[in-house]
């Protein structure tokens, strides 16, 4: 059969019909939308759900440093470490940031949804949160409104001008939209720190399944992924370049994050750290640095005894039913360099 009969004989199966169309040698990827969703561009108001953890200490510290960025918030989640420190952490990241006083800090949902046990992170994050850094006594309480109040007051006074960074479990978030249904269309985008349809499951989702799945089915505009396999790396170069610095802030990055480089390069063969949360936050920043998208429909896994919490795309590879309309802006490309420059700029920063 010659190559071009093959190729005929493809498309027609895969579109269902004998009859000839532009689509029919083209067809769209499994569970991708050929319509692109918007971009989530000229980011101002902020509110960072977080489990402060090492590197979402680091996205704190850039997202307050950014002159385009107004933090209206942080709200804790379920996530990394035990929950109290992580309260702790994220008061000890706003003061080192010069921030006490300035921006709130409010505990919110201390358990998923359903309560479920889930792996906490101390292998990367030490057993307080923050590698070998020192946390001392803060002058800043936790704000006494709970998180799910916080959110849905905040993007109710800013209709869509909010950007959820959304850092840890999403279970915050979820309570928020299920209290508050209408904010969904309120919300201008949720940059959440997961990822689709690859062999690696996202600790954010594995946290609160139940959390993403209402948050991938609320309808508000929903950003994630973190582009290619290393393009949040930070090499052993980098680290010696962020000591050079000899900055408060480049002190307790060494300090925090020496356990994730050499864990990662130890147990997981990378060539360096990597830095889902401050890649994250450096394309709100800067939504430049994102520069693949799709546009898909994807779905939580809530029932698999090892893929609970899974999200994933393209059920449809085999059957080719059309595609769902798509529910989330997946990155599957981004700029190192121009994350690098942003976290460099914020940890020489005295």
């Amino acid at each position: 059969m010659s190559i071009n009969r093959r190729l005929l004989l493809g498309g027609l199966i895969a579109s269902g019909t004998m009859a000839m169309t532009p689509r029919t040698l083209h067809a769209a990827e499994p569970g991708v939308s050929d319509t692109p969703l918007p971009r989530l561009l000229n980011n101002h108001r902020v509110i960072i759900d977080t489990d402060p953890g090492n590197d979402d200490a680091i996205a704190i510290l850039m997202a307050l440093d950014a002159p385009n960025l107004q933090v209206e918030a942080i709200t804790i989640a379920p996530g990394n470490i035990r929950y109290d420190k992580e309260v702790r952490n994220a008061l000890y990241v706003v003061e080192l940031a010069g921030y006490a006083g300035k921006v709130a800090v409010h505990p919110g949902m201390t358990h998923p949804i359903l309560d479920r046990p889930y792996s906490t992170s101390t292998f990367i994050h030490g057993t307080d949160g923050l590698g070998k850094a020192a946390v001392p006594t803060v002058r800043q309480q936790p704000d006494p409104e709970h998180a799910v109040d916080a959110i849905r007051r905040i993007v109710r006074r800013y209709p869509g001008e909010v950007v959820i960074l959304a850092l840890g479990g999403l279970t915050n978030v979820a309570m928020a939209l299920l209290r508050d249904p209408a904010i969904a269309s309120m919300i201008k985008g949720i940059q959440f720190v997961g990822s689709a349809g690859n062999a690696v499951p996202s600790f954010n989702s594995m946290v609160d399944p139940e959390a993403a799945d209402i948050v991938l089915r609320s309808g508000a505009p929903v950003t994630m992924g973190l582009g290619r396999q290393y393009d949040s790396l930070l090499t052993r170069a980098d680290f010696d370049h962020v000591a050079s610095f000899d900055t408060p802030r480049s002190r307790f990055f060494m300090q925090s994050n020496e356990l994730r480089l050499t864990f990662e390069m130890s147990a997981r063969n990378a060539p360096g750290s990597v830095n889902a949360d401050p890649l994250a936050t450096a394309m709100v920043i800067d939504p430049g640095i994102g520069i693949k998208f799709k546009a898909i429909h994807a779905r939580v896994e809530l029932e698999g005894e090892l893929t609970r919490g899974d999200i994933l795309y393209g059920e449809n590879r085999y059957s080719m039913v059309p595609t769902l309309p798509a529910n989330v802006n997946l990155c599957t490309e981004a700029s190192n360099d121009d994350f690098k420059r942003i976290l460099f700029a914020t940890l020489a920063h005295r």
